[in-house]
This record gives C-alpha cells, sequence and structure tokens, in this order.
C-alpha cells in the first residue's frame, strides 16, 4: 500500500513564472559612442543634456532612456544640495541622500558603458513618459 492519502487530489501545477523583460530588438546601443554619451551622461549632467540635443543621438531611445535617467539624477543633486542647507534635517538627509545618489549614479554609468537597458529605480516610473 502506498504512503499517500488514496482520496487527495493532486496538488495543481506552480503557475508560471512572468517572462523576463526584454527591450525590442534594436533597444540597444546603436554605436560606442552611444554608449560613451550615456555612461559619461550619469557622470557629468551637461553630457545627458548635449546627448538630447544632438541629432543623430537625440532620436536613439537607449541613449534618451539613460540620458532622461542621468538627468533626473543630477535634478536630484540639486534637491540635495539645497537640502543640505537646512539644519539639522538637511545635515541628516542630506548625506543620505548624496550616498544613494552616488551609488545610482555608478551603476548608471556601468550599465550604460557595458550597453545594458536599464530602467533605475525610483527614478524611471517618473521619466518613463520622456523616454
Amino acid at each position: 500500500m502506498s504512503d499517500e492519502f488514496q482520496g487527495a487530489p493532486p496538488a495543481p501545477p506552480a503557475p508560471p513564472a512572468p517572462p523576463a523583460y526584454t527591450p525590442a530588438p534594436g533597444a540597444g546601443p546603436a554605436s560606442d559612442n552611444s554608449k560613451i554619451l550615456a555612461g559619461l551622461g550619469y557622470l557629468t549632467g551637461i553630457v545627458a543634456l548635449v546627448a538630447i540635443l544632438i541629432e543623430p543621438y537625440k532620436d536613439e531611445k537607449w541613449v534618451r532612456l539613460h540620458a532622461i535617467q542621468a538627468l533626473a539624477m543630477w535634478a536630484g543633486w540639486i534637491v540635495a544640495s539645497i537640502l543640505f542647507q537646512i539644519p539639522v534635517l538637511g545635515w541628516v538627509l542630506g548625506p543620505v541622500l548624496w550616498l544613494v545618489l552616488a551609488v545610482l549614479s555608478i551603476m548608471g554609468a556601468i550599465k550604460a558603458f557595458g550597453g545594458e537597458w536599464w530602467e533605475m529605480p525610483v527614478v524611471h516610473p517618473f521619466i518613463k513618459a520622456y523616454v
């Protein structure tokens, strides 16, 4: 005789895992110049602005994604700088915000130099309409 209870129905199969996000074909960088421009945008905000304005790159969706995320990061740096001016609250929250922004900027630069499509946590939901 089997150890199983004979009257129990079999367990339902596990639901399938959701498919991983894959960008559309051609959504990666068009050239090495695109990678360099997007990566430097995270390190220097003016480069991100230039990437959105110059002709061959402004229509490239991959460059736009990274450039707009980088500009949002630089807006965060400005907010952090202003926050530092508030006594006590700014002295506590300012360094935390700076650290978070530094880590996200470095991660964004690494992903961009590597040619990866990367949606930055916290920032991407706000900027996805502009990409």
